[in-house]
Parts: structure tokens; C-alpha cells; sequence
């Protein structure tokens, strides 16, 4: 009884009997009949189905790899990402400056001694480059910006008229005219020799000499040329006392307290004198009532 129940255990499968039976056929009948053609061309469509995939992303690999083996190769850096704060220096001239007139070979890449090379020019105050790959520099520079000219007040006597610029921090840097086309109509401050232990690029003023010239600076810019003229000349006789020469002559006597009061004031007296068609020569704008004026005569 169990020989009989168990005997369907071991029966040949479907598979088995075909093979068994394409075993007993000729070479013409086993392979040109249309059963196993039919088994052949789904296994060709299958085939097929599968080469649209793998072909494709094959040789994307092939070709990506073969791309980023070549970079790596030639490690160029060919695209240069530039921004000035203050648009003041170039993408140009800081290139120039980097001695950087074409592509960049990754290996001669130092980004620290680039950056050093940079703040090394004196109209620079801070810089910073690095790469990002595959092929592309970055560099960004923050430039100095030029508040007021500065000249020795003695250089009149011992004829060194040199000018430099001086920047918001009482910074000194050269006047370079291809970065500062844009700052050729501000002030001249005549320094005095206690106010800094050298005249030279790099050096700086004496705070309590600078604050309150940038403090004016900042104060005229609020206000357009037809309120206060442009500012030519800056003297500091005193350590309280400023004294301002206008482009329209006028002489102006101010404190260094209250900078942006005074600049009121005077403004104030500019437009009075323009609504009464007189020309004031010196104007004393430290009083905060009734500031002195005097008007030039009738027909000067």
C-alpha cells in the first residue's frame, strides 16, 4: 500500500518528459519544429529587453568613467568664480595679481599662499580662494575703500606732497588709479606728525586722530551737492577743533563732538544763503544757536 502511495513522488517532471522526448527526435526535428522556435524567439525578445538596459548604462559608465579618469589626468581648473565686496578691484586685475592668465592645473593649486599673495597688495583687506571640483576656482576678495585722501600737513614746507588713501579703520594704502576711479573727488586730510609713527602704506592713524574724520565723512555723504558742496581740504589745528575748505571757498570751523549736528547746521546755513543770494566765506556750525556767518561783500 505505502509503494503504491508513494510511487506519483518520483514521476518525471513536464520538463523531464519533453527533454526525454526531444531526446528520442532527430537533429531536424528537435531543432527546426515550431515549439522550439517559439521557445527560442521569447528568449531573444527577452534577451533583447534586457541589452536596451544594460547596454545604455554600460557605456554612460564606460564614458563617465573614461571622463573622470581624463580630469583627474589633467586636473584642470578651467571655470573662475569671482566676487569683489566692493567692486572695486576686477575679476581681471586680481587674476593679474595672481599671475593667472589661463586655466589652473589642480596640482599647482595653493590656495593659502594665493590668498597671502592677495592681501599682500595694500588695497586688499581680506581674500579667500578654494576649489571646487570637478573644474571650477572660487575666489572672493574684500577690498579697502577709500574714505579720505591724506597728505602730510608739513609737506608744503618740506616739499613731499605724496598722497594715500585711508580707509573706515584709519588704514593707509596707495592711491592705484586703474582700482579708484570711482574715489578721485574726496577730501584731503593734512595729517600731523603726532598722528601716526609713519607715513607709508600699511601704517595706521591714530584712532582718536581718524574717528572723527570718518565720522564727517560719513555725515557729508548724506547729503546731495547742491546741500553741501563737496569737501576739499580737512585741518585739524587743534585735537578739538576741525576746520573744513569747500569747493565753493567757504571756510567751515567744527568740533569733533556732535559730528553729525554740525553737519546739519550747516547745511542749513547753505540753503539759507542760496534762498537770500548771498555767498558765505566762513561759517562757525559749532554753536548749536545762532552759528556765526559771514558773507562775502556785494560784487566778490
Amino acid at each position: 500500500m505505502h509503494g503504491n502511495r508513494n510511487r506519483y513522488r518520483k514521476a518525471p517532471k513536464s520538463g523531464d518528459n519533453v527533454r526525454a522526448v526531444e531526446g528520442s527526435m532527430t537533429f531536424g526535428e528537435r531543432y527546426f519544429n515550431s515549439s522550439f522556435l517559439r521557445r527560442s524567439w521569447a528568449a531573444v525578445k527577452k534577451c533583447a529587453r534586457y541589452a536596451l538596459i544594460v547596454v545604455p548604462v554600460a557605456l554612460l559608465l564606460f564614458y563617465g568613467i573614461r571622463y573622470a579618469i581624463a580630469r583627474a589626468y589633467h586636473m584642470e581648473l578651467d571655470n573662475i568664480s569671482y566676487e569683489a565686496e566692493h567692486k572695486i578691484i576686477s575679476r581681471e586685475q586680481a587674476l593679474d595679481l595672481l599671475g593667472i592668465h589661463d586655466s589652473i592645473n589642480l596640482t599647482e593649486l595653493n590656495p593659502v599662499d594665493w590668498e597671502n599673495r592677495l592681501m599682500a597688495h595694500p588695497c586688499i583687506a581680506s581674500a579667500h580662494i578654494h576649489a571646487e571640483l570637478p573644474d571650477t576656482l572660487h575666489i572672493e576678495v574684500e577690498e579697502r575703500i577709500p574714505v579720505v585722501f591724506v597728505e602730510m600737513e608739513s609737506g608744503a614746507g618740506t616739499g613731499n606732497r605724496a598722497k594715500l588713501y585711508m580707509d573706515q579703520n584709519g588704514r593707509l594704502f596707495p592711491v592705484v588709479p586703474e582700482f579708484h576711479q570711482k574715489f578721485t573727488n574726496l577730501p584731503v586730510w593734512y595729517l600731523q606728525a603726532g598722528d601716526l609713527a609713519e607715513f607709508k602704506p600699511g601704517a595706521n592713524v591714530a584712532e582718536k586722530a581718524y574717528r572723527p574724520i570718518v565720522e564727517l565723512a560719513a555725515a557729508a555723504n548724506h547729503y546731495s551737492l547742491e546741500e553741501i558742496p563737496s569737501i576739499k581740504e580737512i585741518f585739524r589745528p587743534k585735537e578739538w577743533k576741525i576746520i573744513l575748505t569747500l569747493d565753493n571757498g567757504a571756510e567751515v570751523l567744527m568740533q569733533v563732538y556732535d559730528i553729525k549736528g554740525q553737519m546739519e547746521r550747516l547745511a542749513m546755513i547753505i540753503e539759507h544763503a542760496a534762498a537770500v543770494g548771498k555767498r558765505p566765506v566762513s561759517i562757525d556750525v559749532i554753536p548749536r544757536v545762532n552759528p556765526t556767518v559771514i558773507y562775502a561783500k556785494e560784487g566778490k
